[in-house]
């Protein structure tokens, strides 16, 4: 494996014809991270998840909330939404395998002067501090109480030094995997989902906000696929909307290359969830 370079690929939603189709294009030889939500929504999420699983040591998964919701499912902890096409996992015959996988992948990974995660990091932590919770959380998902873990996952909760148990769990993984803006204290907006020129000027992308203490690396995140393909000198997104008929995209570090596949479009972008 080529260590000088990576491949970053952005949220994939269940979307197996155009990941195959990307792959073709990706050097062989150079290990890939997915940046997150390799499930949900789209029409394969199965596949696409024995498909990433199926490149063993190549790739690595960045767990976004999409795929911590298939987790809290197989925790029976899920608040499933008629949406979900996560069901044919939970059923499938390897889906304990499936779901340790997951369980194994990870919230934050450095590379060169690149931080990837999924979304975001919470504009209260540095770099030292993202790494250090991201290791606290991904501990706890792999240790045999993970269900536990997962029994209460979803809420609103900040991040704050004193939270203990569940609820400090809860502000780790919404401080990776669902910010997209913050107001102008730092605090996070977890309504606003559209593109800055369309969103009220008083909220902030959070990779804007000047409280960011982050500037130290640049983040590599998906999640908002509104913001299409973003790169400045420390951030670099890269959701292209796969699943709302964009594109699948691939950036390759450090250089930035870009390399994408149209997209087949299987959810009317008009419905954005």
């Amino acid at each position: 494996m080529n260590q000088d370079y990576l491949y970053a690929v952005g949220d994939v939603h269940g979307c197996l014809p155009n990941l195959k189709e990307l792959f073709e294009k990706l050097d062989r030889d150079i290990p890939v991270v997915f940046v997150g939500d390799i499930v949900n929504r789209g029409p394969f999420s199965l596949e696409t998840l024995r498909f990433v699983k199926s490149l063993g040591a190549r790739a690595r998964v960045l767990l976004g909330n999409h795929d911590l919701h298939l987790l809290c499912a197989a925790a029976g902890a899920a608040k499933m939404s008629p949406k979900d096409t996560i069901q044919e996992v939970l059923d499938a015959p390897d889906a304990g395998e499936l779901i340790d996988y997951l369980r194994g992948q990870s919230l934050l990974i450095r590379f060169r002067e690149f931080t990837l995660v999924h979304a975001a990091i919470d504009l209260a932590w540095d770099l030292n501090k993202a790494q250090t919770l991201a290791r606290e959380v991904e501990t706890k998902l792999r240790s045999p109480d993970w269900k536990y873990w997962l029994s209460d996952m979803y809420g609103k909760d900040l991040w704050d030094e004193s939270l203990t148990g569940l609820a400090r769990l809860r502000a780790v993984l919404n401080g990776f995997t669902r910010i997209r803006y913050v107001k102008a204290d730092g605090t996070p907006d977890y309504r606003a989902k559209l593109a800055p020129e369309v969103t009220d000027p008083s909220l902030i992308p959070w990779f804007m906000s000047p409280k960011r203490k982050t500037r130290d690396t640049v983040v590599v995140a998906g999640h908002w696929s509104t913001l299409g393909l973003k790169m400045t000198d420390d951030f670099i997104g890269i959701d292209t909307g796969c699943l709302w008929g964009g594109a699948l995209t691939a950036v390759r570090l450090p250089d930035r290359k870009v390399i994408s596949v149209k997209s087949s479009g299987y959810q009317d972008p008009t419905k954005f969830s």
